[in-house]
């Protein structure tokens, strides 16, 4: 099950953005290593997650545990690759536009999970992200992250860099910045790749699309033909 947790909805889901949060600290900053300035010990939020930001969070196994989630905040105000990571946009500026999306801290709990169960986590929170934004008028997502992101990325989205990519020794990561175009056959060929049916995965919301709609976009949605 992929739960949608929209602006609206945030003070209603106060325990399950909890329980992102400490799982978003277990995965970045236990499991990656990641160093993330100002985040309180076992807790990761930042200055990104605000109240106009919308979380996916993806349950699995008995009892429905949190397993994985994923963040889209509206590129018109403040967003990462606009106030940190300007800098890797050296090709196109940061995005600005109410129709795109950014993209961030997506993460699985590997740690949890077999690779049998991750390869389907991901799968269907990739579909999900992709399912939502065409039903609410997101045209693109931009994002930042490592490069092996950038080439699962093309393999089902028009994704094209904002910057070059570059190699940082301290982890011995390269990272870069792009934008990906949310198409209905982008997720046809996520469903294909992850052996999902038409119908996955099961997106829960708490309101009416029509109402997410009008309340949380910057622009009348425009839908996917």
């Amino acid at each position: 099950m992929i739960e949608i947790i929209t602006p609206g909805s945030h003070s209603a889901r106060t325990a399950s953005l909890d329980d992102m949060h400490r799982l978003r600290y277990r995965v970045a900053v236990e499991q990656w290593g990641w160093k993330i300035p100002g985040v309180a010990p076992g807790y990761d939020k930042d200055q990104f997650d605000t109240d106009r930001t919308v979380y996916l969070l993806a349950y699995a196994g008995p009892g429905d545990r949190l397993v994985g989630a994923a963040r889209l905040n509206p590129t018109t105000g403040p967003h990462m690759l606009s106030e940190i990571f300007g800098d890797f946009c050296d090709l196109q500026p940061a995005p600005r536009d109410p129709a795109v999306y950014e993209f961030s801290r997506y993460v699985i709990d590997h740690a949890a999970l077999s690779k049998e169960e991750q390869f389907r986590i991901r799968g269907r929170l990739s579909a999900a992200i992709n399912d939502f934004c065409l039903r609410t008028g997101v045209r693109a997502l931009s994002w930042f992250s490592y490069r092996s992101m950038y080439q699962r990325a093309v393999q089902s989205w028009e994704t094209t860099p904002l910057g070059l990519p570059r190699h940082f020794p301290d982890d011995d990561q390269t990272y870069i910045a792009a934008v990906s175009q949310m198409t209905a056959e982008g997720l046809a060929r996520l469903r294909i790749a992850f052996s999902l049916s038409p119908g996955e995965p099961a997106l829960v919301v708490r309101e009416r699309w029509e109402a997410i709609d009008r309340r949380w976009l910057d622009a009348e949605p425009r839908r996917a033909a």
